[in-house]
């Protein structure tokens, strides 16, 4: 495998880095019911920055809980079962935020059904709403080999690994494509690797955790050459 590592690749590939323009849209959710009726009608857009975007702001980049929802309803609500319920659900499997809106709004509905009172957010708790712009950066140099890949996956901030595993698939328009095992595929004899990076349940994972599961896939099919971070 090491000759493998070393041969280029017919199209290099870029890394890029990304960060947010956050623009909060003047709304905010103080109860349950708040977020709600708020869900079902800001623009998609709103959606995708507290689902997937948010990600980027976090300060602790291992938290466990993968939206922004779930996270208010377990630090802002204290309702642990609501935020196991709002983790639960993958929005990749779904074909497209329309439909992923459609998934959260019923999971609070149901939740709300059962409960003889409306959680309240604690004072200084409430969300406030938002959407983001992506600004992308091209890395100053390509990568033209597997080798010079996992030095640089290495190297990329999380913002990097956001863009091109998390972003890629709705950019894409493709599901489970992301941009690292897209450009493996088109450039090395490596359908197993491919298979196993697209397997990967990418929303349920931290960035970080992400990081350190692709180079370990690495480590698995070219031998061990990555180090894990």
């Amino acid at each position: 495998m090491s000759d493998l590592l070393q041969q280029s690749a017919r199209d290099p590939f870029w890394f890029r880095d990304c960060f947010l323009m956050r623009m909060p849209i003047g709304r905010k959710a103080s109860n349950l019911r708040e977020l709600l009726e708020i869900l079902r009608e800001v623009p998609e857009d709103v959606l995708y920055y507290h689902i997937f975007q948010s990600r980027l702001a976090l300060t602790d980049p291992e938290i466990e809980y993968p939206n922004d929802f779930a996270l208010w309803a377990a630090n802002a609500l204290q309702d642990t079962k609501l935020a196991e319920k709002l983790s639960s659900f993958d929005p990749f499997e779904y074909g497209g935020m329309a439909e992923v809106r459609e998934a959260v709004v019923e999971i609070l509905e149901e939740y709300l059904w059962d409960l003889p009172y409306i959680p309240w957010a604690r004072p200084g708790f409430e969300l406030y709403l938002c959407q983001a712009q992506t600004a992308v950066i091209q890395a100053p140099t390509p990568v033209n080999t597997l080798a010079e890949f996992c030095q640089g996956l290495q190297r990329v901030g999380l913002d990097s690994i956001y863009y091109h595993f998390i972003e890629a698939p709705w950019r894409l328009g493709v599901s489970k494509v992301d941009d690292f095992s897209f450009w493996i595929e088109y450039n090395f004899d490596l359908p197993k690797l491919v298979k196993d990076i697209r397997e990967i349940d990418v929303y349920f994972y931290s960035l970080p955790e992400l990081r350190r599961t692709l180079l370990a896939m690495i480590n698995e099919h070219m031998g061990v050459y990555c180090e894990r971070t």
